[in-house]
């Protein structure tokens, strides 16, 4: 699997120096501060910060980038429906029989997706400058039992990795000539194949690391 598809980038820069309990409590703090904050100029300053860091550790561009890509579907969705939902507040900018767009609302939604954004990069810099191993370490040195933080932490490293074996598939798919429509039920109906490609590879993947796990435990008790 291609290492691009890994939020964790390799860097000697004082970020990824930082001692992992130092940077999961900071992380915490900050992904705190965020959730309590509702004002658009501290989500957008928390939103910048968290990209000035990265650019200071040289967090590599085009994977702070894949991120934005990732985040981009939810983030439109959450604006777009969120006024259409939310009917509080004035003024009033748009109605349209039962539907009702109010400026207050519009504002709430957009709070809403940057807060999700900068929680997201405010993760990244946890994530992305700490190796698995030094994370599960911080987090067995935290008092978390062994078995949950490894568990913990490739549950959250195998999220990319599925990204990559979903789009390895779907080239592999489109290259034997399926067609993928741009947009609408055709498109998801045509993804269907690709979906369960890429569930029964994840599924073989999963069992490998299971035996692989198993066989480390077993050296380690011998």
């Amino acid at each position: 699997m291609s290492a691009g598809y890994d939020l964790y980038a390799p860097g000697d820069s004082w970020l990824h120096r930082l001692d992992p309990r130092v940077k999961l409590i900071l992380t915490a703090m900050a992904a705190l501060l965020v959730l309590l904050w509702s004002s658009l100029p501290l989500l957008l300053a928390a939103l910048a910060l968290a990209h000035l860091l990265l650019a200071l550790a040289r967090y590599p561009r085009g994977l702070a980038i894949g991120v934005w890509r990732a985040l981009a579907p939810l983030l439109i969705l959450i604006v777009t429906l969120w006024p259409v939902f939310d009917r509080r507040g004035e003024p009033v900018l748009l109605a349209l029989g039962p539907l009702i767009v109010t400026g207050e609302a519009l504002l709430r939604g957009l709070a809403t997706a940057l807060r999700i954004a900068a929680l997201s990069f405010t993760l990244l810099l946890w994530l992305g400058t700490t190796d698995q191993r030094s994370l599960v370490r911080s987090l067995v040195r935290l008092g978390l039992p062994f078995s949950l933080g490894m568990a913990m932490t490739i549950g959250l490293r195998f999220i990319p990795t599925f990204a990559g074996v979903f789009q390895t598939v779907s080239e592999a798919f489109q290259a034997r000539g399926l067609d993928l429509p741009p947009r609408g039920l055709r498109r998801l109906r045509a993804m269907l194949p690709i979906l369960v490609a890429a569930l029964v590879t994840a599924l073989r993947m999963s069992e490998q690391l299971g035996w692989t796990l198993a066989a480390q435990i077993g050296r380690a008790h011998v």
